[in-house]
């Protein structure tokens, strides 16, 4: 396990898109910069948020989330949309017998 004062955290930032987790497109080592770019990504024509989240290079299980963007807007982590579109940061989508019709 890395020493902590020389732990390497990292932002990594992706979209929620209808049934699809997209992969990370933006890595960072600024919160900031991070959320500014969900912020705009959230925004994009067929995404419905964008998710940030913290990793600690180089150790296993070091993730978690930090923040989540929806039309421009952040929001609570883990978050549930009020028509329950949405699930991002910690909660799963799963399927249900109506999905398949």
């Amino acid at each position: 396990m890395a020493d902590k004062d020389k732990q390497k955290v990292v932002y990594g930032v992706h979209a929620v898109r209808p049934r699809e987790i997209c992969a990370t497109q933006f890595v960072t080592v600024r919160l900031v910069d991070a959320e500014k770019y969900a912020k705009v990504m959230s925004n994009d024509p067929g995404v419905l948020a964008a998710a940030v989240t913290r990793y600690v290079m180089e150790v296993e299980g070091q993730r978690r989330a930090e923040a989540l963007y929806v039309n421009g807007k952040r929001q609570q982590v883990p978050y549930v949309s009020n028509d329950r579109r949405i699930t991002a940061n910690g909660l799963a989508w799963l399927p249900t017998r109506r999905d398949d019709s």
